[in-house]
């Protein structure tokens, strides 16, 4: 246990990093472009984000779940990557023009091709990292990632005041994909090798195909209004509705992006031990759940003055599909580790079956819901992901042996938890805001109440996260006792 928490405190770290890294970049460029220019960019990173899937085709997870990884292994899945990778990176750069005469933004061609040049260093950063992954060696990960993330930050704010408008936005990706290459080059993991092969590529495949495909559907769900937004509507409301994502997304990965890197191996290595993997499961997903619920509950209550913070006032119609969308994630946190236990059980096939299925789902649904707005289509979010619930439960019973009375009767503290902080960030930001009449002021006293609450609740609760709140509290008390002698 102990090995799995500092590998989710160095996973936190570097995820962390990036991500305030990222929401930093993100509140200055907000002020520093339009919603245009945002949404001309918004447009071509969802396109090449989605074909980024399927350039390590599993093989990064592949090598996680092996039972024993050798050379060999390592060759091949090096040289499938080489080989997807860098077609892909080809197809982008093929596919430019066409592309950018299809949506009627010629700048997406050149965007393609600063964005192309990930796809070509894929291979020697994807590799590496994943035989990190495997060894729970994070804390190097965390330095590459705190390094890479610097300089991405710095090259994209500096472009922009530069004048490259979105190009810097490429640039900035492109610039921090160059220097993890560069730092897994000098670093060399252990178990790398560098020279990759063809023989035994198709044992890889095989678990990758249907991986990939799976993170591909998963993906498509979050970039798909994009691009359906942006052929439907125009580039302002393309990067409205990016905004009303980003917001929400950032909240839910603010905790999710630190745990998630640790879950494949994590319920890999209790299966291999012969340990009760739904269990497991169950654990890691209520602890998860007890900090991401109330986390988006409070900002569902709050998206105005947190828009306004983070973006700027001309955001502003962004706060109410992101008030929605708060419950969309909340209803997908249920089951956000289904992927990494389907995995673990070499179930990839019916995962990616089941990630197909609910990808056509959202597809007609913001079809059908555009033309209403972009309100309308985070309804019809909330509305998929009930259905999404429903079935990844189902397939969970079927095929994991999953308890559902055991999974959700361990939920309903959760459940209670969420209520209390949504219920006193309601009643304090609306006490507030009538009072004072800013919706900031609101905002900043609800930032200050509601960790008290939801300490109090966990305590009155009796809930799971208690037993870590006193370990942490007692490791510190233990440090500053020992600090002070």
């Amino acid at each position: 246990m102990r090995s799995v928490r500092s590998a989710i405190i160095y996973s936190s770290a570097a995820r962390y990093t990036m991500s305030f890294l990222g929401l930093a970049s993100t509140m200055i460029v907000s002020r520093l472009l339009t919603p245009e220019e945002i949404g001309t960019f918004a447009v071509a990173s969802a396109i090449v984000m989605v074909m980024s899937e399927f350039r390590l085709l599993g093989a990064g997870g592949y090598l996680v779940r092996e039972e024993e990884v050798t050379e060999e292994k390592v060759r091949s899945a090096l040289g499938l990557t080489v080989i997807v990778s860098w077609g892909l990176g080809l197809v982008i750069l093929a596919s430019a023009w066409p592309v950018s005469i299809f949506y009627k933004l010629p700048p997406l061609a050149y965007i393609f091709g600063i964005l192309s040049v990930s796809f070509f260093l894929a291979p020697y950063i994807s590799i590496p990292s994943s035989l990190l992954s495997r060894n729970m060696d994070f804390h190097i990960q965390f330095k590459i990632r705190f390094i890479a993330s610097l300089v991405g930050f710095f090259t994209t704010i500096g472009l922009i005041l530069a004048g490259a408008s979105y190009y810097a936005l490429a640039l900035g990706q492109t610039a921090m994909a160059t220097v993890s290459f560069a730092m897994f080059c000098s670093i060399k993991p252990k178990g790398m090798v560098w020279l990759p092969r063809l023989r035994g590529i198709g044992e890889v495949a095989s678990f990758g195909v249907f991986t990939s495909l799976a993170n591909f559907f998963r993906k498509l769900v979050v970039t798909m209004p994009d691009m359906v937004i942006g052929k439907m509507g125009t580039t302002a409301q393309v990067g409205m509705f990016s905004r009303s994502l980003g917001f929400i997304t950032f909240v839910s990965k603010t905790i999710v992006t630190g745990v998630k890197p640790v879950a494949l191996p994590y319920l890999s290595s209790v299966r291999r031990s012969g340990g009760d993997i739904t269990d497991a499961y169950t654990r890691a997903s209520v602890m998860l759940g007890g900090i991401t619920w109330p986390l988006l509950a409070v900002a569902s209550v709050v998206s105005l003055p947190a828009i306004r913070l983070f973006f700027g006032d001309q955001w502003d119609a962004a706060a109410a599909p992101a008030s929605m969308l708060a419950y969309w994630v909340m209803l997908r946190t249920l089951h956000i580790f289904s992927g990494d236990l389907f995995t673990a059980l070499h179930r990839e096939k019916i995962l990616a079956l089941k990630e197909g299925l609910l990808f056509f789902l959202y597809f007609g649904a913001i079809v059908l819901a555009f033309p209403n707005g972009l309100l309308a289509i985070a309804n019809m979010f909330v509305i998929v992901s009930a259905v999404d619930l429903l079935v990844t439960t189902a397939m969970l019973v079927r095929y994991a042996g999953l308890k559902p009375s055991f999974f959700f009767r361990a939920w309903l503290k959760n459940g209670f938890l969420t209520i209390l902080c949504w219920g006193a960030a309601w009643q304090v930001y609306t006490t507030v805001t009538v009072e004072s009449g800013s919706v900031m002021t609101a905002f900043i006293m609800v930032a200050l109440a509601l960790p008290v609450v939801w300490i109090l609740g966990i305590f009155i609760l009796a809930h799971p996260l208690r037993a870590e709140l006193t370990g942490i509290v007692k490791v510190l008390r233990e440090k500053l006792w020992r600090g002070s002698r």
